[in-house]
């Protein structure tokens, strides 16, 4: 019973305790606490290592504007017509290099994104393919002096007459987009290092440039959410080149490795990249996709992003020194090294229409250029991106410089780029699924499985205690049952009230009473064994005397062999017969045969030595151990026979010396 307590009490413990975390999971979430603990860089750490080296690939597909009549726009008699080249294709290896964690929770870097050729990629366009472009140096001194004084603008034909420069010049693909000799480049490298501090020129190698960057960026303490995103830029929240947060701000900007995590559906995020000279914002647009395992939301640029207050008045702050591009432009000369260079979308898309008009080779199409980035908003880790800017050079009138002339007041387009990652790699996206799509489960599953489990054994342990405890009153009420039984039968046998019943109390005095400690053995004669048997069979006398005997003896446990009370009475002759049968073999008890006449007349001379010596019998039959020994309350079975007596008495062995018997005799 000690032992079912236990196990009732360790249940309902059990079951407490998986209750209460079920609670505690629903309140604190603990997949939440995780996945946050993991946004933030630390050293070493798993998002940090895929920050500071991302495992993707990353490529740059380059499209050049071959011009296709030089001589017949130079003499004018044509408009500028171009034709598309390309892709060439090349791998950006994206790395963050010396990198060191500050105090104010920010970690400062040196950015470095050095490209490798992929031939296999470029459909067939080599990096020597022949490309008629236009000559850059020439074009952006001859726009800076265009307004000079004379004598500078004649110093300057003198230059161009000397070192032979044409405004148009035959190349190879790579010259043209990571440098190729100039005389001009080399003159200006000399003496003016300050302004042009290469001696070649090459949009992408000038793109590319991030020898004098250095950047900070968010650990993610205290917000989980802004890790790796943009605190600084060359020291400073805001760029030097525009006025205002909005034009200038990037700040919580991303670089394209990862975006601001827990991104809710009406929120923009902030891009900005060095080759953009701006931060751009992005929004959610369509409905969710599915790439490889892990599902995002499409971003794209915000409307009108290069319209220059045409339509967004904020964008006004875009207008370099008030001199506002057409809609469609953005002008980021400061981050050319002063060139005149304008950003647009690709093949003008969404640009003013003389844009267009003005270039003969323009096929602007939103299917093929326009951008897009796929965000997976809870981590804001980039699933597939898509980057596509077209590099021009604007003119502002240039008739002062006859060779020139014809590019006055044009936008002549020389390239577009997209940057772009298809998709994760395959052990990056397995990761992210776990942490995704698989440990999200933990939330849902850990407080059900915890509420089902700790109601289940709450339920269980109750029930189980409910129908024990039950089971154990029916146990006691049977047993008071037999008790009273058996103290009934004693009353009558030392002449008390036929009525009288003892309660539960009054049997434990008569159980420790004076000499219940000692063992009472009634013998009986072995030649009258048989005789005894025989009377024992026809008993029934105390069974309807008593019938709380029977459902005494129903009430007892399973395997035990248990006691039995016979009870054989002579009305003609007076006499009784007691037999107790007891299971234990260590307590065998026999109480059989007396003559109760003899024992009266034995008797007869003092007044109370009858009642004394019955009585004396009754504590000799309950010291016996039948009335309150275990085994006789775990009794299967008690059995009262009452029948004819041929009238020989028995002596009990209980104090003998009181009743006349013999010696004793131990059956």
């Amino acid at each position: 019973m000690l032992a079912m307590q236990k196990s009732a009490f360790l249940l309902l413990a059990i079951g407490f305790l998986a209750i209460t975390t079920a609670v505690l999971v629903k309140v604190f979430q603990p997949y939440d606490l995780i996945f946050k603990w993991k946004l933030i860089m630390a050293d070493k750490g798993e998002i940090f290592n895929l920050w500071a080296q991302p495992p993707v690939d990353l490529y740059i597909k380059i499209y050049l504007f071959n011009i296709t009549n030089a001589e017949a726009f130079l003499a004018g008699r044509e408009q500028l017509k171009v034709e598309q080249v390309g892709p060439y294709v090349y791998k950006e290896i994206m790395t963050h290099e010396n990198i060191t964690f500050n105090e104010n929770n920010t970690m400062s870097t040196t950015p470095s994104h050095p490209l490798v050729w992929q031939e296999h990629m470029s459909e067939g366009h080599r990096e020597d393919d022949q490309v008629i472009m236009l000559n850059i140096a020439m074009l952006a001194i001859s726009h800076l002096t265009a307004s000079h004084p004379f004598f500078v603008r004649m110093a300057l034909k003198t230059l161009f007459v000397s070192t032979q420069a044409e405004p148009i010049v035959r190349t190879t693909a790579k010259e043209f987009m990571f440098g190729y000799p100039s005389a001009l480049a080399r003159l200006g490298n000399t003496f003016l290092p300050n302004w042009i501090s290469f001696e070649k020129v090459g949009l992408i190698d000038r793109m590319y440039d991030f020898s004098t960057d250095f950047e900070t960026f968010y650990t993610g303490v205290p917000n989980p959410a802004l890790s790796g995103l943009y605190a600084t830029y060359r020291g400073e929240t805001t760029l030097p080149q525009w006025q205002g947060d909005h034009c200038s701000n990037i700040e919580y900007a991303s670089d394209g490795t990862k975006f601001k995590s827990f991104i809710q559906p009406n929120e923009t995020v902030k891009f900005f990249r060095k080759s953009m000279c701006r931060p751009i914002n992005l929004y959610r647009v369509g409905e969710q996709r599915t790439f490889g395992s892990l599902k995002g939301y499409n971003y794209v640029f915000e409307d009108n992003a290069f319209d220059n207050g045409a339509t967004n008045e904020a964008n006004k702050c875009f207008c370099r020194k008030g001199d506002c591009q057409p809609v469609g432009l953005i002008d980021v000369t400061d981050c050319y090294y002063g060139f005149p260079i304008s950003l647009s979308f690709p093949h003008f898309m969404n640009g003013d229409v003389g844009l267009q008009q003005n270039i003969t080779g323009m096929n602007p199409d939103p299917a093929q250029h326009s951008s897009a980035f796929v965000i997976q908003p809870e981590s804001g880790l980039p699933l597939s991106l898509s980057v596509k800017v077209q590099i021009n050079m604007h003119f502002k009138d240039l008739s002062n410089f006859p060779t020139v002339s014809k590019f006055s007041h044009l936008t002549a387009p020389m390239l577009w780029f997209e940057i772009m990652m298809p998709s994760l790699p395959d052990s990056l996206d397995s990761r992210f699924n776990f942490y995704l799509n698989i440990l999200p489960l933990v939330n849902p599953l850990g407080f059900w499985l915890a509420l089902i489990v700790g109601l289940g054994l709450l339920g269980y342990a109750i029930t189980r205690a409910t129908l024990h405890m039950s089971s154990y009153a029916r146990q006691a009420a049977n047993i008071s049952e037999g008790k009273y039984a058996r103290a009934n039968l004693l009353q009558n046998l030392t002449g008390g009230a036929t009525n009288q019943v003892y309660s539960p109390c009054e049997l434990k005095l008569i159980d420790n009473s004076a000499g219940a400690n000692k063992q009472h053995v009634i013998g009986r004669s072995t030649v009258e064994d048989l005789a005894f048997q025989e009377r024992r069979r026809k008993s029934a006398y105390a069974l309807e005397m008593e019938p709380a005997l029977s459902d005494a003896g129903a009430s007892s446990d399973e395997g035990n062999e248990c006691d039995t009370l016979t009870l054989s009475r002579n009305s003609t002759t007076s006499s009784s017969c007691i037999e107790v049968e007891h299971c234990n073999e260590e307590d065998d008890i026999c109480i059989e045969c007396f003559d109760e006449n003899a024992l009266e007349t034995e008797l007869a001379g003092s007044s109370s030595g009858g009642a004394e010596a019955k009585h004396q019998l009754a504590i000799s039959f309950a010291s016996s151990g039948f009335a309150s020994s275990p085994s006789s309350i775990r009794s299967s079975s008690s059995n009262v026979n009452v029948g004819s007596s041929d009238g020989k008495g028995w002596v009990p062995y209980a104090y003998p010396h009181q009743f006349g018997g013999t010696s004793p005799k131990h059956a």
